[in-house]
């Protein structure tokens, strides 16, 4: 497993992404707002090969006409069940408003979160149509197996065919599975693709807005 990834993709139109839809900084200023991620300020434009592995503290959205992109780790992980996603690594707060809100901006579609990462050989990805979980699994190298929720994927059959989910290996069974369910949302494989032409807006955590966040939930807390 050599790739990194941490994503999430929600469109009403399949394989949308890999027509290369036009970015449109304004739009995803907007967005960001709706999703309830505040305390982030503009970059600049950036790429999705960039982005599909923020770096901490940084934020990737890519707003098109007919979808949208979200790249942040702990984002990625909100589309996991809660048993799975703490154990992804994905905590709750400041994230609440993320996955109710990203849901409601495409009720008749898909939003697909993936999640990858080759140093603990994790693998994961969860599927909601019409804003209802249809499709979760992940893995890693020391848990094992630790979501398994839904009917699998026509996407998953190539692998699954060969293999029970329980024996998949993580090392490559898991990341092909990755690959192979990203085909919804871009045609083919995403690592089909030599160089990613989609363009994102890049936002970093604002100056002082995580001692902000801390000393409002400790005011929550001593209220």
């Amino acid at each position: 497993m050599g790739w990194k990834a941490f994503a999430v993709f929600a469109t009403a139109v399949p394989g949308y992404f890999g027509t290369r839809p036009r970015h449109e900084t304004q739009r995803a200023e907007q967005l960001r707002l709706r999703l309830g991620l505040s305390g982030y300020e503009y970059v600049g434009p950036a790429t999705l090969d960039a982005a599909l592995y923020p770096r901490k503290g940084a934020l990737y959205i890519g707003a098109y006409p007919d979808g949208a992109i979200v790249c942040e780790t702990q984002l990625a992980c909100q589309l996991f069940e809660a048993a799975s996603r703490r154990r992804i690594g994905g905590g709750d707060a400041p994230f609440a408003e993320f996955k109710p809100a990203l849901l409601g901006l495409y009720p008749d579609g898909e939003v697909l979160a993936l999640v990858l990462h080759s140093v603990v050989n994790l693998w994961g990805y969860s599927l909601y149509a019409a804003g209802k979980l249809r499709r979760s699994a992940a893995g890693a190298s020391d848990d094992g197996i630790i979501a398994n929720e839904g009917e699998p994927l026509a996407e998953e059959r190539r692998v699954l065919d060969a293999c029970a989910i329980e024996e998949v290996d993580e090392e490559v069974g898991g990341e092909e599975l990755v690959f192979d369910v990203s085909a919804r949302m871009f045609g083919q494989r995403l690592d089909a693709f030599e160089e990613f032409h989609l363009e994102l807006s890049e936002y970093r955590r604002a100056p002082g807005s995580i001692a902000s966040f801390f000393k409002k939930m400790l005011g929550k807390q001593n209220g």
